[in-house]
């Protein structure tokens, strides 16, 4: 019986952790009510540039944007086009200094 338990809450569990709705993120609207996944995709497939702001190492943030990328690529195919940043703000005088 309680071999049947543990398979039971397994799969529970499994179904729970794997909903559609990217569950490991809150997403909230302009008015700040929360809002969903799906929502957003509808929002953004459209859009010529979408920025991702994001903290550094911080997985989740990369994971959704992962999320983000291939849901698009579903969308737009060969028409997507990514672009990344990847400097700190206390690296933008050295930038600034660069780049005149």
């Amino acid at each position: 019986m309680n071999r049947q338990l543990f398979y039971l809450l397994g799969v529970v569990f499994f179904l729970f952790a794997f909903k559609n709705d990217k569950p490991s993120y809150n997403f909230y609207n302009i008015e700040g009510k929360k809002t969903k996944y799906t929502k957003l995709i509808k929002e953004v497939q459209d859009a010529d540039i979408v920025f991702f702001g994001e903290y550094h190492n911080n997985p989740i943030s990369h994971w959704l944007q992962l999320e983000l990328t291939k849901d698009l690529y579903e969308i737009r195919k060969e028409k997507l086009v990514l672009g990344a940043e990847m400097f700190e703000s206390d690296n933008q005088l050295i930038m600034d200094e660069y780049l005149s």
